[in-house]
């Protein structure tokens, strides 16, 4: 798999905000992540699946780049796909925090989500 568009952010707001303008329109995105050993510093794995999550986009493939940075790819998640704990977790947390978006919620399996009134 070959490595298509990429994006660098410099922190969680600005991948929120990203996600925010593009969820709907884009089919994918490689976030660059900086390996600890460079000495930059970035977004991190758990801060960009948890704002991922928020928007119904859903992390995958990890590819090295060069010796400073690697990227991941994300994704619509698609219906029907399996959640793994660590998500449900993440999700329970965003959830109670009232990080979710309307996009994020339509994709929740219906044992996480809210009860509406």
């Amino acid at each position: 798999m070959d490595i298509g568009e990429t994006l660098l952010v410099s922190s969680a707001q600005e991948w929120r905000m990203w996600l925010a303008q593009h969820h709907e329109e884009k089919k994918e995105i490689w976030l660059i992540y900086y390996k600890k050993t460079s000495g930059k510093t970035g977004i991190t794995y758990e801060e960009s699946v948890e704002e991922a999550l928020c928007f119904g986009w859903i992390d995958g493939a990890i590819k090295g780049i060069d010796g400073d940075t690697y990227a991941g790819r994300f994704t619509p998640r698609r219906a029907k796909s399996p959640w793994s704990e660590s998500n449900r977790v993440r999700v329970a947390r965003l959830l109670r925090d009232g990080k979710m978006t309307e996009a994020g919620l339509v994709v929740l399996p219906a044992d996480l989500r809210p009860a509406t009134s």
